[in-house]
């Protein structure tokens, strides 16, 4: 496509000014706007794994991640108790911590950072409209004024309201059977650089890992029945956290007791995001708006990135919008949908055991697995392991 043209994103999390950074250096206009007031910097510990890292370093921010490092040296597995199960260090099979571990809102910041020179940020406004005209298609903001643009990014989110404008008929979510929330809670004097994991009765499962010198973050996650309709006796989303925490052991009494002072909660459905397409005219999505595995694979971060980079090549390479984003697609999706292939209802039916016999059970296959004669066998096959990940999408060379 030409290179004068002016394109439009919506979302400034992490796809939406990682595909703004590809798009500014190949010589395009770019306006990004963002429904929050300012840049949202909470947020979870993400990953960023494979073909993901090897973008960073395309982009030249390998430093500025590393430097961003949570520091989180590996995952422990508690009791009720907070009694020690297994331990599974940096860099152990099956373990939680990855090579890059940062907080969302510190890459967002990166990304925010290398972008705000070369791109028009908008926040505080979404787009409410849209309208194919010739050459373009128009945006209308939600402050009623209204834009043309080359083409319309939507990056924002699962629940993206741009992709329902144009995309609701085409997209569905597939609900995995649990709810999930991210928060964080005051950093104690006795937290570590650890990640602490929890099975609790009923289900419940908590995580807390490494948010910086103030605050720990907690993700935890528990089976519900799928989401409908909200009624007058529909509990709260902190109703709801709070029933699943009660009588879970001293990790959740903690998260109990911090949890009327939490202001930012991020709570929901644990939900892939299926479309049969990602573009309609001149429309197109991006990251989890597209195609979201859920938080639990890991891969979300990794797919945004990737999914950016071929986006803007794409972009860039081919004559017309509906030829970039036939081969965009073509590209991606095989890759964004082995990502949702690893998890389903029954894997996440089987994660989140219920009974204390089945905590058991989980806590038996925790050390198993956790032990050094286990991880040695396991370790026997990492390298060609890493290498099949690594492989498992080849970037192409725009």
């Amino acid at each position: 496509m030409e290179q004068t043209k002016k394109i439009l994103i919506c979302g400034g999390g992490i796809a939406g000014p990682a595909c703004a950074w590809w798009l500014s250096r190949y010589g395009y206009s770019v306006v990004l706007v963002e429904k929050a007031g300012a840049l949202r910097d909470g947020g979870q510990n993400v990953d960023v794994k494979g073909a993901a890292q090897q973008v960073i370093k395309r982009m030249g921010l390998t430093e500025q991640v590393e430097a961003r490092d949570t520091l989180e040296c590996g995952q422990k597995w508690l009791d009720a108790a907070s009694k020690v199960v297994a331990v599974f260090p940096k860099g152990s099979i099956g373990g939680l911590t990855c090579d890059f571990e940062i907080l969302r809102g510190d890459f967002a910041r990166i990304l925010f950072d290398a972008t705000r020179g070369t791109c028009d940020y908008r926040f505080g406004t979404s787009v409410s409209g849209v309208e194919e005209i010739e050459n373009g298609v128009r945006a209308t903001f939600a402050n009623g004024t209204a834009e043309d643009f080359a083409l319309v990014i939507c990056a924002d989110g699962v629940s993206s309201p741009t992709r329902d404008l144009a995309l609701a008929a085409e997209t569905r979510m597939r609900y995995l059977g649990a709810y999930m929330a991210f928060f964080n809670i005051p950093r104690r004097p006795e937290d570590d650089f650890w990640a602490c994991s929890v099975n609790g009765i009923g289900g419940t499962m908590i995580n807390l890992r490494p948010g910086g010198l103030t605050h720990t973050t907690v993700l935890m996650t528990f089976p519900a029945a799928e989401p409908g309709l909200r009624s007058p006796t529909t509990p709260s989303p902190r109703e709801m956290l709070r029933a699943a925490l009660v009588g879970r052991g001293k990790v959740a009494d903690r998260i109990i007791a911090e949890l009327d002072a939490v202001q930012d909660v991020y709570f929901g459905p644990m939900s892939q995001v299926q479309a049969s397409t990602w573009s309609k005219g001149r429309l197109v999505l991006l990251g989890d708006a597209a195609h979201c595995p859920t938080p639990f694979t890991g891969k979300g971060t990794a797919l945004a990135l990737v999914g950016a980079y071929v986006l803007a090549g794409e972009i860039k390479r081919c004559a017309t919008h509906t030829q970039a984003f036939e081969a965009y697609e073509r590209i991606l999706r095989p890759y964004a949908e082995r990502s949702q292939q690893e998890l389903s209802p029954r894997l996440i039916r089987l994660m989140h055991v219920r009974t204390r016999f089945g905590i058991a059970i989980a806590h038996l296959l925790q050390r198993c697995f956790g032990s050094a004669l286990i991880q040695s066998l396991l370790q026997a096959n990492a390298t060609s392991k890493a290498r099949r990940i690594d492989e498992d999408f080849t970037l192409p060379i725009y």
